[in-house]
């Protein structure tokens, strides 16, 4: 983990650039003017990244995957599978609903609460980068973190399941890209209009996406998951996927795969600006 100087902004003895851009003692470079800003927003996103992978949240998303990975094995062992099936067992009723949101939701809800909790956003708010930039910077670091792991996880995921793993991935990255970024949109809002951002995460992944984005009706549009699942009934198409069962095209009244992913490349870029309007506009404690 960074030490205290990096994480809160100072300057450090070294004359080393400070997490949030300001000049050292030593006579180091000012992040003044606009590109200043842009290399101390990238300094303190690379800063942010590695203290994510480093934190327990890489453990608790390892165990998830691991987890997960058991899973496969078991469900492989009944009978021969085909990459259909793995799309409809694996990632429509395992990955989707529960692994996508968790791993998401360890990365991004720490960005802004967990500096508030530890005392070190007042530093990040004295320096001299924008408040917009410290925004952009946080969830930029979230979102690599995010796709790692999801993007990441799927592939395992496919590969263990020895059914053209590496094709099926190659059809469903783009929508896991596409929701990674909804996810972490929203997620790193709840980090900057909650103190207890996870808590707020873990309740709207439990209950919005798991209850609300399976009942019929239209109720569920208001889940990622929906959208989720959309583009990957499109994206599978090639391996004969219809919507079928609890997803009939009756009861889950699904919309396009186009439409879908613009409503999560919509939904993300909306959120991303909700996030840095509030941020830009928050007092915080």
């Amino acid at each position: 983990m960074p030490s205290e100087t990096w994480e809160t902004g100072e300057s450090s003895e070294a004359g080393g650039p400070s997490e949030t851009g300001e000049s050292s003692k030593a006579g180091g470079p000012s992040y003044g003017g606009w590109r200043g800003h842009v290399r101390g927003a990238w300094h303190l996103a690379g800063l942010s990244f590695w203290r994510l992978l480093r934190s327990r949240q890489s453990v608790i998303s390892l165990l998830l995957l691991l987890l997960s990975a058991v899973g496969v094995f078991a469900w492989l062992l009944r009978r021969e599978r085909t990459p259909l099936e793995f799309v409809e067992d694996i990632v429509l009723f395992l990955y989707v609903p529960f692994l996508l949101p968790l791993f998401c939701l360890c990365y991004a809800t720490p960005g802004i609460a967990s500096d508030r909790d530890e005392g070190t956003l007042v530093y990040l708010l004295a320096s001299p980068l924008p408040r917009p930039l410290v925004n952009l910077a946080k969830f930029a670091a979230a979102l690599a973190a995010s796709l790692l792991w999801t993007l990441g996880g799927l592939l395992v995921l496919c590969l263990l399941s020895r059914q053209d793993g590496p094709s099926v991935f190659g059809l469903l990255w783009p929508t896991v890209l596409r929701a990674t970024l909804a996810y972490v949109a929203l997620f790193h809002l709840f980090s900057v209009l909650f103190r207890r951002a996870t808590i707020v995460a873990l309740g709207y992944a439990l209950f919005l996406e798991t209850f609300v984005g399976n009942v019929p009706g239209i109720v569920k549009r208001v889940a990622i998951s929906f959208y989720t699942n959309c583009s990957i009934f499109a994206a599978a198409e090639p391996l004969g996927m219809e919507p079928a069962g609890p997803r009939s095209a009756e009861l889950y009244q699904p919309i396009s795969g186009s439409l879908a992913d613009s409503c999560l490349w919509l939904a993300s870029l909306l959120l991303l600006l909700l996030s840095t309007w509030a941020f830009a506009r928050r007092e915080y404690d």
